[in-house]
């Protein structure tokens, strides 16, 4: 059964839920766009390279953003 509110204090919490759904799509669209586009450098200067330090670091970090912005994700909805 659908529950219909007609409260108006409820409007500006529904604008801001609607607000941030938008910003979550632009920035999953944003880094989706930025590892498509650094791909193919990221296998050929990371991953055919022999591990280091850095390589890990830089692993860690890349897909660290990943799991950020998936729980963000999550907890958003």
């Amino acid at each position: 059964m659908t529950l219909v509110l007609n409260d108006p204090s409820l409007l500006p919490l529904i604008s801001l839920y609607r607000i941030s759904s938008y910003f979550i799509v632009a920035i999953s669209a944003g880094v989706l766009y930025d590892w498509v586009l650094t791909f193919g450098q990221e296998v050929e200067l990371v991953w055919r390279q022999r591990w280091s330090h850095m390589t890990v670091l830089f692993l860690s970090v890349r897909f660290l953003e990943y799991h950020i912005l998936c729980e963000f994700n999550l907890l958003s909805n």
